[in-house]
């Protein structure tokens, strides 16, 4: 179970990584593939919610008896249209976008943690902290880009 941990920590801690070297090629004002640092971390960033977004809806499966098993399959829904809408609005609208990414960040790690909570379930122990720490650190990378 260690190397699972292990695993699981350097794949959330480089899942950051793109969203760095984009928020520098935005900050730097370069352009990659026709794309501008802004587009290229709209883009990661709808696609890595949608995949938290993946993981609230496995949560809810897993808890199907559930009183908020419904209500996080609906979210989980709810935020793949988020970060859809940010995606299609990047280009004209990149600073809204960016901020209901971070919301939807937010959103999900707190629905996430309140089923896991309300479940009792608290295997992997690192994992919640480690939801906590990429979380953080993903909004700080959402709103640094903001201010460019």
């Amino acid at each position: 179970m260690q190397n699972q941990n292990t695993i699981m920590k350097q794949l959330g801690y480089l899942g950051l990584l793109p969203f760095v070297v984009t928020l520098l090629l935005a900050i730097a004002d370069i352009r990659l593939f026709q794309l501008s640092g802004h587009q290229m971390f709209i883009a990661y960033s709808a696609v890595i919610l949608s995949f938290l977004s993946g993981i609230l809806w496995g949560n809810a499966i897993d808890h199907s008896s559930h009183r908020l098993s419904k209500n996080a399959l609906i979210l989980s829904n709810l935020f793949v249209l988020l970060a859809w809408g940010a995606i299609l609005q990047g280009n004209k609208h990149a600073l809204i976008a960016t901020g209901l990414l971070a919301l939807g960040y937010l959103a999900v790690w707190f629905a996430e943690k309140l089923i896991r909570q309300t479940e009792g379930e608290t295997a992997p122990a690192d994992y919640q902290p480690l939801r906590g720490r990429l979380t953080l650190g993903a909004v700080v990378l959402h709103l640094l880009l903001m201010l460019f």
